[in-house]
């Protein structure tokens, strides 16, 4: 997965910052129980030789050097449970004195080193699991960051303004009543595998609203959410595809994203280059088996008119659809004013 240079640099000073800070805060409470205790000093002083120790026992023939080695684990276990003990009993928990890293398996380096210990070999390393998902984060927050999600939540999605009389045989207020009630739970209850979506319904029927209101509450669960128009996203991808140095870092974030959120199907002018991005990103995350939400005036039909058979088929054969029905909100708002 490829990020930009800025992207790759804050994601290696915020790793830097856990790790100054979870051993900064460690090296204060030795400070502060040292203090309140000689024998903990004591302790401590006996522990940081252990280093020294080690090193020495390799100048030692196998044998003796199996066996001081086996003394020093024996000691410092010991020390360390004698430890444990006298921080209880001053009040402290028992690893009070441990560095709390953000990440215990890279302890905040953000890589892991493949090698074999007995041999006495490393293979290099690789980024850790924690170095890849702030780079996902951060990536997807500076693709989103001019995304009004504040402004859009299920608390204030105003149901009032679908009307309660039949049309068509239907009562729009009662239909989207319970696309509301679908698009709630499904942020409530999402994970990795939950279905992509396919809203569509002429403007102003609530479909970005929803959009967002889903996204709000997938990020507040962590998950790393990219929202914007497929105009936008387009456009990134083309300038970045025919400018002085081709790259691919929009369609990658796109892909990787764990929420895709795309508005606005099919208001895109149509190009063999905008249909085939549509399609790679499409395809990659059923591929990856990633949840998308795509929002369209398109209904199923006009879809399978306007896209190759390739894109439409995977959208309404992949996707739940949801339609919205309705007057146009915005129409109603502004006769009310």
């Amino acid at each position: 997965m490829a990020y930009s240079k800025a992207i790759y640099d804050k994601a290696l000073e915020i790793i830097k910052k856990r790790k100054h800070d979870a051993e900064f805060t460690a090296t204060q409470h030795k400070s502060e129980v040292t203090a309140k205790h000689s024998e903990l000093a004591d302790i401590e002083s006996q522990l940081s030789q252990t280093g020294f120790e080690i090193i020495s026992c390799f100048a030692l023939p196998q044998a003796e050097s199996q066996k001081k080695l086996e003394e020093i684990r024996k000691k410092n276990t010991e020390l360390r449970e004698a430890q444990k003990a006298i921080l209880v009993a001053l009040g402290y928990s028992e690893d009070y004195l441990e560095v709390k890293y953000t990440c215990t398996k890279c302890e905040d380096t953000g890589f892991i080193e493949e090698r074999d210990d007995e041999k006495g070999v490393s293979y290099g390393s690789h980024l850790c699991t924690c170095h890849t998902e702030l780079l996902k984060k951060l990536a997807s927050d500076s693709m989103s960051k001019s995304t009004p999600l504040e402004l859009s939540t299920f608390e204030d999605f105003d149901m009032n303004y679908y009307s309660k009389q039949l049309i068509n045989g239907e009562s729009p207020y009662e239909e989207m009543k319970i696309v509301f009630n679908s698009c709630k739970k499904y942020a409530e209850n999402f994970d990795m595998d939950s279905t992509s979506l396919y809203f569509y319904g002429r403007t102003g029927l609530g479909k970005t609203h929803l959009s967002l209101a889903i996204a709000n509450e997938v990020i507040k669960k962590g998950y790393s959410v990219i929202y914007g128009s497929v105009i936008g996203f387009l456009n990134k991808m083309e300038r970045e595809k025919f400018g002085r140095t081709e790259t691919f870092e929009t369609e990658n974030i796109l892909i990787d994203a764990d929420l895709l959120i795309l508005d606005d199907l099919g208001a895109e002018f149509q190009t063999s280059f905008t249909v085939s991005a549509i399609y790679n990103i499409i395809n990659s995350r059923i591929a990856r088996g990633v949840p998308t939400i795509i929002s369209s005036n398109l209904d199923l039909e006009e879809l399978k008119s306007r896209y190759p058979e390739s894109v439409a088929s995977r959208i309404i054969g992949t996707y739940a659809t949801v339609q919205f029905i309705g007057k146009d909100i915005r129409q109603i708002m502004n006769n009310e004013d």
